[in-house]
């Protein structure tokens, strides 16, 4: 076959817009909602975990952290944008891992073991994962507003609390100091500390700051000499 044939058997192989249209198989409906399908598949991304909730108006919006990103960069977002409902259930009923839970309780009674050094009112803040705070206090205690949690001993899960984990020996005398309940905690975002970054035109601006997962602690003590 010659290039010149080639060209010729091309040109009586071209098709009019007409005839395909016509040819396919598919209705208009179908067409347009799979356009609209693959559209709107450019707008979804996966998210990775729910740090907060609030009321903006009269709807329920979550501050969602997205999957691949640094928590500067979470949005609140309509329940109708979460389109996981599995996001939603861990938020509500989380199930972090277990291993971690240990390591932020352990983490959390060394901060209480401090603070029962200094007498009466001790304030302390600690890092603490969101979703484990919830795993062990959500459903217990007092909520008040501003996400404050008023604390009994009772509320203190045996499971992950020792037996008298609220009462310390601070001395070679015997002194004792002990927790009067309650405790009030609060779980919080903090932000990063403020820093600079250059953008892409070398111009410096502010650095998005990153959220902090923080708990707040406050208490009263009483101390009994021996």
């Amino acid at each position: 076959v010659t290039r010149k044939m080639e060209k010729k058997s091309c040109r009586k192989a071209r098709f009019s817009y007409k005839f395909l249209h016509e040819s396919s198989t598919a209705t208009d409906h179908e067409i347009i909602h799979e356009l609209r399908r693959k559209r709107s598949k450019k707008d979804v991304y996966q998210a990775e975990e729910v740090l907060a909730e609030k009321k903006i108006g009269k709807r329920t919006h979550y501050l969602v952290k997205w999957h691949g990103w640094g928590s500067e960069t979470s949005t609140w977002e309509p329940v109708e944008n979460i389109l996981d409902q599995r996001l939603l259930d861990l938020w509500e009923k989380p199930m972090p891992d277990i291993r971690q839970v240990s390591f932020h309780v352990e983490r959390f009674l060394s901060c209480i073991e401090a603070a029962l050094k200094n007498r009466l009112k001790s304030e302390r803040q600690i890092d603490f994962p969101i979703a484990i705070y919830r795993f062990l206090f959500n459903g217990r205690g007092e909520d008040k507003p501003r996400g404050v949690k008023v604390l009994q001993k009772k509320d203190f899960d045996r499971h992950w609390f020792p037996k008298d984990w609220y009462v310390s020996l601070i001395n070679e005398r015997g002194t004792k100091r002990v927790i009067t309940f309650p405790v009030i905690v609060r779980s919080v975002l903090s932000k990063s500390p403020k820093l600079f970054s250059k953008n892409k035109f070398d111009v410096i601006v502010d650095k998005k700051p990153r959220l902090i997962q923080r708990m707040k602690i406050s208490f009263f003590k009483e101390t009994y000499n021996s």
